[in-house]
């Protein structure tokens, strides 16, 4: 994944950066639809560094202000109703304002049957109007990259599954997606922070609708990081949804946040293969509703830690599931003999866990996550 560390970087560096713009956020942390400059502090103030919004000035201005990046629409969308004037004018306008991260070009085209000819129009007018800053789009469904997934320079996939389909549901999607667009795309995940109930006419027949829960939107925000997304999304401080009126969602959300920042570097790891050769206590457990593994795990190689992560490699593990998981997992084949293994580390859990026979063995409640090192003595592998 250094490629794409370094795409990602170079990307910004030249048209952003500039004696009084601050350097864009290196790992997108971001929510939508802060339709208000008056909230732009509390969200910052929560961790993020990305919002959503309005591709004015003003509104631009005062996220520059308040140290934030914003994901704008340029004046129009792609589709039947795309207004290329409006595109070129926006773009001459804005494209150099330090505050714009991205150009938002369409939503959930698959979704709402625009096809990818019409998203690469708009995109291609975008380009030849001198856009400088990225293009973007949104994808409802994962596979649909292979259509869609060459058209923008980043990538964002939404899938809002609580509580009318299994949560495995968006990790499978995060998942299509990485595979679309291969490894060297940005990727953002986009995450459900609010209630069905808002718009229940998209889900007829649909009973009991919630806001996701504390733990449900924390294994999907490590659903993703597992599933290979190198940024993050929040759906949504303002949009029906009002976050203002459900201090519950929003204090759950920024205690994710402000572990997301603690543990920044784990988000911007490498990614590396092994042979994981991973186990359940109960076979029959061991398949999410996707027909999937009910546990997620990666290896992660992270060059450069911080106060609260060492520099190493370490093992995330997310139950993806309503159900407790007996989960096991073989160390990597380039740790140190088992002859006399060291007790491996539990992040943040005042534990350690005793290998045995090469293997880490532990205990998930319901969409738990536990990521274990740093690996003892490790040597990555390039």
């Amino acid at each position: 994944m250094r490629l794409l560390a370094l795409s990602w970087c170079l990307w910004w560096l030249a048209p952003v950066i500039s004696p009084a713009a601050s350097p864009p956020p290196s790992y997108p942390i971001g929510i939508y639809a802060v339709n208000s400059t008056n909230d732009f502090s509390m969200v910052k103030d929560a961790g993020f560094n990305l919002v959503s919004g309005s591709a004015a000035k003003s509104y631009l201005d005062a996220a520059q202000a308040a140290g934030l990046r914003v994901l704008a629409v340029p004046g129009t969308q792609a589709g039947s109703t795309f207004d290329p004037a409006a595109a070129r004018r926006t773009v001459w306008a804005l494209d150099k304002h330090p505050a714009l991260w991205a150009w938002y070009v369409v939503d959930e085209p698959d979704l709402n049957g625009i096809p990818p000819e019409a998203v690469s129009r708009a995109n291609r007018i975008l380009k030849a109007a001198g856009a400088r800053k990225p293009t973007a789009l949104v994808l409802y469904r994962g596979y649909e990259t292979l259509n869609y997934g060459n058209i923008t320079d980043i990538m964002l996939i939404d899938r809002y599954p609580i509580p009318w389909l299994p949560l495995a549901n968006f990790g499978q999607h995060v998942g299509l997606a990485r595979l679309g667009v291969g490894k060297d795309k940005p990727l953002v995940a986009i995450i459900q922070a609010f209630d069905w109930s808002i718009d229940a006419r998209e889900l007829p027949g649909q009973k009991n609708l919630r806001p996701p829960a504390y733990e449900e939107m924390r294994c999907m925000t490590y659903e993703a990081l597992a599933r290979g997304a190198n940024g993050l999304f929040y759906y949504a401080f303002d949009a029906g949804w009002k976050m203002r009126e459900h201090p519950d969602t929003w204090s759950a959300l920024s205690r994710i946040i402000h572990e997301v920042n603690q543990r920044l570097p784990l988000f911007m790891a490498n990614h590396q293969w092994w042979a994981k050769k991973h186990a359940f206590g109960d076979p029959a457990k061991q398949y999410n509703a996707a027909l999937e593994s009910s546990v997620t795990s990666c290896l992660l190689h992270l060059q450069k830690g911080n106060a609260h992560l060492p520099a190493g490699d370490y093992i995330l593990a997310v139950n993806n599931t309503d159900q407790a998981q007996d989960y096991s997992v073989a160390l990597p084949a380039h740790q140190p003999s088992t002859l006399n293994p060291q007790p491996i580390n539990v992040l943040d859990e005042r534990r350690v866990i005793q290998p045995e026979a090469s293997r880490l063995r532990d205990l998930f409640a319901p969409y738990d996550v536990h990521i274990y090192g740093p690996l003892s003595k490790m040597k990555s592998r390039n």
